[in-house]
């Protein structure tokens, strides 16, 4: 019994004896990678000065889809955002594949006053708007503001 509990005492103090050991390696290797992250911080700062130098604000986004016919955003959760780009003049009637009762109307004509980049928001089981007219090359982004999924689909 005595040779037991005297085993039980020494494994008890090699563990704690091999813990106390580790935390040390443990405070160099954060000071370590603390030196490393602020490195790499400012590598991001001078890569994104870069970067916005060679932006102009003027360019519609180029990651939004095109805008045709049978198209349609995947289903977009509360504040989640698709894209299309209107590169022909037309009407394109879009509407929610979940609630079809949702519908606006996109008119894209040369000379429109709206071009670019253009925001809306789905909100109340309604698009924020129901006719709207861009000039052709204008980006439309929809942002989802309901709890409920929606989509963006073209008829």
């Amino acid at each position: 019994m005595k040779l037991y509990l005297g085993m039980i005492v020494i494994g008890g103090m090699l563990v704690l004896g091999a813990c106390s050991e580790e935390e040390q390696p443990i405070v160099n290797d954060t000071m370590e990678e603390e030196e490393m992250e602020e490195n790499v911080v400012e590598e991001e700062v001078v890569e994104e000065t870069e970067t916005s130098e060679e932006e102009t604000p003027e360019e519609p986004s180029t990651d939004a889809s095109e805008a045709t016919m049978g198209e349609a955003s995947p289903l977009l959760k509360k504040g989640e955002s698709t894209s299309f780009v209107f590169s022909e003049a037309g009407e394109f009637s879009i509407y929610c594949e979940p609630h079809p009762v949702m519908k606006m109307n996109v008119v894209v004509e040369e000379g429109a006053e709206l071009s670019g980049d253009v925001s809306l928001e789905i909100v109340d089981y309604e698009f924020s708007e129901e006719t709207i007219t861009v000039a052709p090359g204008t980006v439309i982004t929809w942002t989802n503001q309901d709890s409920a999924q929606h989509n963006v689909a073209f008829e």
